[in-house]
């Protein structure tokens, strides 16, 4: 199994530029590029899992940056998508403007490595720097290359 920090350098699926209109839309994008991986055991659990966590509270850490996640059944390793809005987007009243996405879904028993995963997210999200170059890469390879270059930063 790759760490929380290889996961956050080369995550399952990069999205960039999702045409969203709200923040289900937005997950619903980032899941449909994860369901068909072997370690997604059941895709509408998993969905639905995210659904009804995002729906108990906010899965936001800054105006700009969502992170919706779900402890569930349905995945059986650690799994990361990330996305880039086309436009500012919704994800709830407090957060009009989601630009980046991290989703993530993790078996129930994984708690120390989600939570390493989140920790990990959150602080290369915090470098200003880094958040910019995510919005400003032209291309995957780019965009990738600014996730793995943010760690070591």
């Amino acid at each position: 199994m790759n760490s929380p920090t290889d996961l956050i350098a080369r995550p399952d699926a990069v999205v960039l530029d999702l045409p969203a209109s709200s923040g289900d839309a937005v997950m619903q994008a980032l899941q449909a590029r994860l369901k068909d991986l072997p370690a997604v055991t059941d895709a509408a659990g998993f969905m639905r899992d995210l659904l009804e966590r995002a729906a108990v509270s906010s899965v936001c850490i800054s105006p700009e940056v969502a992170m919706p996640h779900a402890r569930t059944s349905a995945v059986s390793r650690l799994m990361l998508a990330v996305g880039r809005t086309a436009g500012p987007v919704a994800f709830d009243a407090g957060h009009p403007g989601v630009r980046l996405v991290f989703l993530i879904g993790t078996p129930k028993v994984q708690v120390t490595e989600y939570l390493q995963l989140v920790a990990g997210v959150s602080r290369l999200l915090k470098k200003d720097k880094v958040r910019a170059a995510l919005l400003a890469a032209p291309t995957e390879a780019d965009f990738r290359a600014v996730l793995a270059r943010g760690l070591q930063e």
